[in-house]
C-alpha cells in the first residue's frame, strides 16, 4: 500500500528529489512523468504530495502553486534573500554589492545586506562609511561576525520564520552563517586564497537546511547571474535611487549617460545621489548593452 504524504523538497541532485515530509522523515523521490510532459520541473522549495514506496523512498506526485521561483538559484518559495559580502579580506566591492541588490530587485524579493568579517582592523569604519547610503534607500544592513559576537541577535531575529536564499561570493562567511543558523549542519566552508584572494567555491547545488523555526539555503552561480534578458532602458528600475532621480528627468527614454540637463546626472553632481552608485548602474547598464549588442 503506497501512502501520501505531504513535504517540501530540500534538495535535488542528479534527478532525485529529497522530500522533507510533515511526518520528519526524508524521501529521495523521482517526479512523475507528467511533470515533464507539461514542462514542469520540480524546484527545491517545492511543496509536493508524495506517494511513499517503502521507508526511503517515493514518488512527487503532485506539486502546489508557488509563491515566487529564483532562477538562478532553482529555488521556490522565499521569503528573503540574504545578500552577503564581507568588509575586508577581500575588500568589499561596492560594484559587487550593487549589482547583487539588483538581481534581487529583479526577483521582487526582500533583502538583508549581511557585511561579513566585522572583527577585522578597520572593518566597522568601511561599515559606518557605506551605511549610510544604503539606509536611504531603506534597505537593511548588518555588520557581522559570528567568532566576535557582532550581529549576532540581529541576524538570529531576521532568520525567524523564514525561507532564507544566502546570495553572495564564496569565502565571505556564507557557510558559517548556515553553521549559526542550523547548529551541526554537515557544510563545507569556503577559504579565501592568498593568491588575488579569490574565494574558492565549495557549494555546488542548492539545499535547504531546516533552522528552528525556518529554512536556509546557499545559492551557488547567484553571482554569475546575468541581466542579458533585460533591455537598458529597464537597468534603473533595479536602482532605487537612480528610479527615484530618474523620476524627474525630463527626458523620454533617457538612459542618464551623456544628456546634459539629465536629472540623474544632476543628483549625482550635487551629491544627492553617491557617486559609487551611479558608476555600478552605468557598468551594469554596459553589460546589459554588450549583451544586447552579440545578440544582434
Amino acid at each position: 500500500m503506497r501512502i501520501r504524504m505531504r513535504g517540501k523538497i530540500v534538495r535535488a541532485v542528479s534527478g532525485f528529489y529529497y522530500v522533507q515530509t510533515d511526518a520528519g522523515t526524508t524521501l529521495q523521490c523521482r517526479a512523475r512523468g507528467i511533470f515533464k510532459k507539461r514542462g514542469i520541473k520540480p524546484l527545491v522549495g517545492d511543496q509536493v504530495d508524495v506517494e511513499a514506496q517503502g521507508t526511503q523512498e517515493g514518488v512527487i506526485v503532485e506539486i502546489a502553486p508557488r509563491v515566487n521561483k529564483l532562477e538562478r538559484p532553482s529555488i521556490a518559495n522565499v521569503d528573503q534573500v540574504f545578500v552577503v559580502l564581507s568588509l575586508l579580506e577581500p575588500e568589499l566591492s561596492l560594484y559587487q554589492l550593487d549589482k547583487m541588490i539588483a538581481m534581487v530587485e529583479e526577483q521582487n524579493l526582500p533583502l538583508l545586506l549581511v557585511l561579513t568579517k566585522a572583527e577585522l582592523p578597520g572593518a566597522i569604519e568601511v561599515f559606518q562609511r557605506i551605511e549610510p547610503i544604503y539606509r536611504a534607500m531603506q534597505y537593511e544592513l548588518i555588520a557581522l561576525s559570528l567568532r566576535a559576537g557582532i550581529g549576532n541577535d540581529t541576524l538570529a531575529a531576521r532568520l525567524k520564520n523564514k525561507t532564507t536564499v544566502l546570495a553572495g561570493l564564496s569565502g565571505v562567511g556564507k557557510s558559517t552563517i548556515l553553521r549559526f543558523a542550523v547548529p551541526g549542519a554537515d557544510v563545507a566552508v569556503g577559504s579565501i586564497s592568498e593568491k588575488g584572494l579569490r574565494g574558492k567555491h565549495t557549494t555546488t547545488f542548492v539545499e535547504l537546511y531546516q533552522t528552528e523555526d525556518g529554512f536556509i539555503a546557499d545559492s551557488p552561480g547567484f553571482s554569475q547571474y546575468s541581466f542579458e534578458a533585460l533591455e537598458p532602458e529597464q537597468i534603473q528600475y533595479l536602482f532605487r535611487d537612480i528610479k527615484a532621480e530618474a523620476d524627474q528627468c525630463v527626458f523620454r527614454g533617457c538612459l542618464h549617460e551623456t544628456e546634459d540637463g539629465c536629472a540623474v546626472r544632476r543628483a549625482r553632481d550635487e551629491g544627492r545621489l553617491a557617486a559609487t552608485r551611479y558608476t555600478s548602474y552605468r557598468q551594469v547598464l554596459h553589460e546589459v548593452k554588450d549583451a544586447k549588442n552579440r545578440r544582434y
